[in-house]
């Protein structure tokens, strides 16, 4: 589970982990399992955050921010952010080689069916990977 700290209705501290929290408290005993513990969390004004899935994208970068409270619960939140056109075109890299296949895959397949039947399906798979 994920924990922040809560100031004045505000996230003053995320990630927010048991070694916080002891070095915050040095004079304060806390069980191995603190944070887990509703009465602990309460009494250090801290909450849980209920994980969201990061979202996936080959367009946009992926980062967490600060999570928001939704419905009374503080709930994990992503930015996204277009990527660059070098960034998508290596994405689009990436996916084509990855088609590919291996080097032994790609003159196994030119063997079999001949360097003009690789060469179509080469344009097939830029095609659905194109550059920027």
């Amino acid at each position: 589970m994920n924990y922040a700290k809560v100031e004045n209705g505000v996230i003053s501290q995320y990630p927010y982990t048991m070694a916080i929290i002891k070095s915050e408290n040095r004079n304060t005993s806390f069980p191995v399992n603190a944070l887990e513990m509703p009465s602990v969390r309460s009494d250090y004004n801290v909450v849980e955050v209920i994980p969201v899935s990061s979202p996936e994208s080959d367009t946009h970068n992926v980062a967490e921010v600060t999570p928001v409270q939704v419905n009374g619960n503080w709930t994990q939140t992503w930015e996204q952010t277009p990527k660059s056109t070098e960034e998508l075109n290596q994405v689009a890299i990436t996916n084509r080689v990855i088609e590919y296949g291996i080097a032994e895959a790609q003159i196994e397949f030119i063997t079999e069916n001949g360097l003009e039947a690789w060469q179509s399906k080469v344009a097939e798979i830029k095609a659905r990977h194109p550059k920027v």
